[in-house]
């Protein structure tokens, strides 16, 4: 065989050799990002199993107030104060969280917060107290910091554009979801087992699972990676100022506040006050009422999940569907569903009263449009955030959603409710009366005379009880038409403001490109230009 044929078969056999090292090369590829893909939903998958985790527990309490308040004795306001008194560590705990957030292991600071939570709920089921009781179930205040600052922002991390609203819907879908699960599970829980104590010890063991797959499987992606940029963090005080100064942020968190306080209103106090309205007919009076608040449990937790899964799904479809052709619609669809959704809670308060099938349909309904905007007021947040900065905004927004809404609202409410009782006309108190001599003189059974075992509502005052809690829940409603009309005017500014941040996101990803061009060969570089619009000092 002559030099030539010998140099044909060894570039041959190179050539060969080559091809396949670039085959195993792409295969290789291909395994890796098949493995990134499935640890992205993994990890989206378990934000959202703790998410419904926590909602579980916040609203299941709701199942089982009424047996709480008979056994500890708590007022309406005092019950209200269950929903709230988590609100002074999360206070301290949130702006540290979103500032460690944007800086550090997100990972880390989950795994933290979550068994903290998880320590602390199982904890408070054993306080025999009811101020132990509140104080211990305060603490998982720290835990909700932890994980609500950072869940959204990881997210938004790792999916860009219409596929990160999908994935937002299904994170939100645990509030409806979970809240209405927490209803039927806490209730189903407390009476099998004979004690509502029961009830709150299902929830810390989801947590403690939740732990363990984040150790094991969570992916924490670099901020802005879903945007392709990698932008530095700047300081606390520039971004304070620049929420101040942002006016989508701005309106966004005032319409997210105001919807979750009429969330936090009448998910605290629903099942309880339909309870109430049946009690106060004379053909409900045979019915025991224990078994009554149980069935207004289930069916009040069974149209949340099903109003929860709808409306997070309507909304986030509307939403990406008409996005292209309409740029505002997101506010629009939120603000129009919960402006739609006032006169159907309306109506359910004043028919709570009678038959229960009217009662539930619009209450159905009115849930059903209320919940069109929990997926797609996140998704505006992140849009219209830089991403170094999506963990601190998320924080401060919940922290307003919590102080002034669905964390202040139950107590607010509780707290109207026990003011009204003294106003409301004496003969609803004494309706039912049997013995004059064992009331107090408004009209109430004093608490240690009150046998729980028999009935946790006294319905020797149940008008009355009934009457107050309702003039309570229409101020929440007043409250709702606020929020509505701060979500149309996000509309105002949102185009603006998503704009800036895709401006931020595009002049950083040149930066970084003309740095690593640079490495390879500075030499050959050539001044790139950018974009004018924007300040690269203000982000980079």
């Amino acid at each position: 065989m002559d030099a030539g044929t010998d140099s044909q078969l060894a570039e041959t056999a190179s050539n060969v050799k080559n091809e396949k090292f670039q085959l195993t090369e792409n295969e290789s590829v291909q395994v890796e990002s098949k493995k990134q893909s499935r640890l992205k939903v993994a990890t989206v998958c378990f934000l959202c199993f703790f998410n419904l985790t926590y909602y579980m527990d916040r609203f299941g309490i709701a199942g089982i107030l009424t047996a709480i308040q008979c056994d500890l004795g708590a007022t309406d306001s005092q019950a209200g104060l269950l929903q709230t008194a988590f609100i002074i560590p999360y206070v301290i705990f949130s702006p540290v969280v979103g500032y460690l957030g944007d800086r550090y292991s997100r990972r880390l600071i989950l795994v933290l917060g979550i068994f903290f939570w998880s320590c602390a709920t199982l904890t408070a089921s054993f306080m025999p107290e009811l101020w132990s009781f509140i104080v211990v179930r305060s603490l998982t205040g720290v835990g909700e910091a932890c994980f609500s600052s950072l869940a959204p922002a990881i997210i938004s991390d790792l999916y860009a554009s219409n596929v990160r609203s999908k994935y937002l819907a299904v994170y939100y879908f645990a509030i409806p979801v979970g809240s209405g699960l927490g209803y039927i599970i806490f209730a189903e829980v407390a009476t099998a087992a004979g004690d509502w104590r029961w009830g709150l010890r299902v929830t810390p063991v989801f947590g403690f699972i939740t732990v363990v797959l984040i150790l094991l499987f969570l992916q924490d992606p670099p901020r802005g990676q879903s945007e392709g940029s990698r932008m530095k963090t700047t300081s606390w005080m520039d971004d304070l100022k620049y929420f101040a100064t942002h006016g989508s942020y701005i309106w966004i968190s005032i319409a997210t506040t105001a919807v979750a306080f009429i969330a936090g209103a009448f998910g605290a106090w629903g099942p309880k006050y339909i309870t109430l309205g049946l009690v106060t007919q004379q053909e409900q009076q045979s019915e025991d009422i224990s078994d009554l608040l149980g069935r207004v449990s289930l069916v009040f937790g069974f149209i949340t999940v099903v109003t929860g899964l709808m409306g997070v799904i309507f909304g986030s479809l509307m939403g990406t569907k008409l996005r292209g052709k309409y740029p505002t619609v997101d506010p629009e669809i939120c603000g129009f569903g919960v402006l739609a959704s006032v006169p159907l809670i309306f109506a359910m308060t004043i028919l709570a009263r009678g038959p229960e099938a009217p009662t539930y349909i619009t209450f159905f309904f009115g849930q059903w449009f209320l919940n069109l905007n929990w997926a797609l007021a996140t998704d505006m947040l992140m849009y219209t955030i830089v991403p170094t900065r999506r963990s601190s905004a998320k924080a401060i927004q919940i922290l307003l959603n919590h102080v002034l809404g669905d964390a202040g609202s139950p107590y607010i409410i509780g707290l109207l409710s026990d003011a009204f009782k003294p106003l409301v006309d004496s003969g609803y108190s004494t309706k039912y009366l049997t013995s004059s001599s064992s009331f107090l003189r408004n009209g109430t059974l004093p608490i240690e005379e009150q046998d729980c075992d028999l009935s946790p509502i006294d319905v020797t005052t149940a008008e009355r009880d009934f009457t107050a809690l309702q003039y309570a829940l229409f101020i929440a409603l007043f409250i709702q038409v606020l929020g509505a009309f701060a979500f149309i005017a996000t509309s105002w500014t949102i185009i603006d403001d998503k704009a800036e941040v895709d401006r931020a996101a595009a002049t950083n990803q040149i930066k970084t490109s003309v740095q690593s061009d640079s490495v390879v060969d500075s030499i050959s570089l050539k001044p790139t230009a950018l974009p004018p619009a924007i300040v690269i000092s203000e982000y980079l």
